[in-house]
């Protein structure tokens, strides 16, 4: 007869993978759908800042948990022709990548900070360590991972930043990535107006 104590830690164990298991396969269903399918994805003229917003408020407790704030300088004017859902995407993976693997009590600043006839351009990073150089060229790629070890630890599934850069490419966008000399990461990307 198995003791509760190991009964529950046996249930949990299996729960948590269940759950890493339908979180891996909601990312790839998503990828796919972006890759293969994005003309089903409707797209509508969308204020970009309540979606932020909606984003911040979903994580709220694991950036307070971490002690890390948002700082949001997008105007209420900002209007992409947009699909809700894939921005929501967009900026969630951004959030979450930063909660993962930027370090405790940093900041995450996201603004709009170009514009032209044709596109917004975003800001989006972190005050956190940043990465080595030599992993910015495959930060996109799908199940690329900077550090398996911590990987394991944070959870996710490698799929995050995929989403991020196929959702924009749908968004007629270009997105791109650097270390920041002050230090941290820097995501730069469009969205068209329409």
């Amino acid at each position: 007869n198995i003791p509760d104590e190991k009964k529950r830690y046996f249930i949990e164990k299996a729960f948590a993978q269940a759950e890493r298991l339908t979180d891996l396969l909601n990312d790839i269903s998503l990828l796919n759908n972006i890759e293969d399918a994005g003309g089903l994805f409707e797209f509508n003229l969308l204020a970009v800042k309540p979606v932020i917003y909606d984003v911040i408020e979903n994580l709220k407790h694991r950036l307070e948990t971490r002690g890390m704030e948002c700082v949001v300088d997008v105007k209420p004017e900002v209007v992409v022709k947009g699909n809700e859902s894939l921005l929501f995407s967009v900026f969630q993976n951004l959030i979450e990548n930063s909660i993962n693997y930027a370090g405790a009590n940093t900041s995450i600043t996201i603004r709009q900070y170009l514009e032209d006839d044709k596109f917004y351009y975003f800001q989006y990073c972190d005050s956190g360590t940043g990465i080595s150089d030599e992993h910015l060229p495959r930060i996109f790629e799908r199940f690329y991972r900077v550090d398996y070890g911590r990987s394991r630890e944070t959870g996710g599934t490698g799929l995050g930043l995929s989403i991020v850069k196929n959702a924009v490419l749908l968004h007629k966008g270009q997105i791109s990535v650097r270390n920041r000399p002050e230090g941290g990461l820097e995501f730069l990307f469009s969205l068209a107006k329409k």
